[in-house]
């Protein structure tokens, strides 16, 4: 077992999360070692989950679909969240800012993000945003980082978890980012273009969530909560 696996691992344990979210094998390290071993393929530059570890989830399937033809037919993208959302995402699927999550906690635009005065004419905020690009969505504006201390090695380090996701072809609309400072400074995204760099819907059924990625850098700094 590589460190990243095994920090993947132990991190998810250390969340408690109900059994049945997450299928029990069948996960895959995309750090470079194990990627030497078995490849990249399926991937493109933009959405290469390189040095993240993935974990698969029981799949919540809308009815009339099959998880085969959403798989195939589907277009491939990411959501960002931090890991205080996740069980209840994992467990009720992307919300819409104005709705509740599993808690009955009202769910509200990220710190940061447009909102409708400050946002393109007409632009409705009340959405669901993914990105094809993982960079984009895996970045601290999306995937906020906190603080995870190793048991093991005693090493602390920063901690992003973002979704795998399968939308819906014609079931969303292409944008720019809707992130302040992207949107302020429009600042080129690697490896995509940046007017279409986030994708956005209304119809939650049209968005599936697929598996559950997870990164770990050092932790050199100070100021985000940790997690012992």
């Amino acid at each position: 077992m590589c460190l990243l696996e095994n920090l993947a691992r132990r991190f998810i344990e250390s969340l408690n999360l109900p059994y049945g979210l997450l299928k029990r094998d069948g996960h895959t390290c995309y750090c470079e070692e194990c990627t030497s071993y078995y490849g990249s393929a399926g991937f493109a530059d933009y959405n290469y989950p390189a040095d993240w570890y993935f974990f698969r989830v029981n799949v919540r399937v809308p009815p009339g679909k099959t998880l085969e033809e959403i798989s195939n037919t589907w277009d491939l993208c990411f959501h960002g969240t931090e890991v205080a959302a996740l069980e209840s995402v994992l467990r009720l699927g992307l919300k819409i800012p104005g709705e509740t999550d599993f808690y009955g906690r009202p769910i509200s635009e990220l710190p940061g993000h447009i909102q409708e005065k400050n946002g393109p004419p007409g632009f409705d905020t009340k959405r669901i945003f993914v990105s094809p690009s993982l960079w984009y969505s895996g970045s601290n504006s999306y995937a906020r980082p906190r603080c995870y201390k190793s048991k093991k090695s005693g090493v602390t380090y920063l901690v992003k978890v973002a979704l795998m996701v399968r939308i819906c072809p014609g079931a969303y609309i292409v944008s720019g980012s809707t992130m302040e400072t992207w949107f302020t400074f429009g600042l080129d995204v690697w490896g995509y273009p940046k007017d279409n760099i986030e994708w956005s819907t209304k119809q939650r059924e049209s968005v599936v969530i697929t598996g559950l990625l997870v990164k770990f850098e050092r932790y050199y700094s100070i100021g985000i909560h940790q997690n012992n």
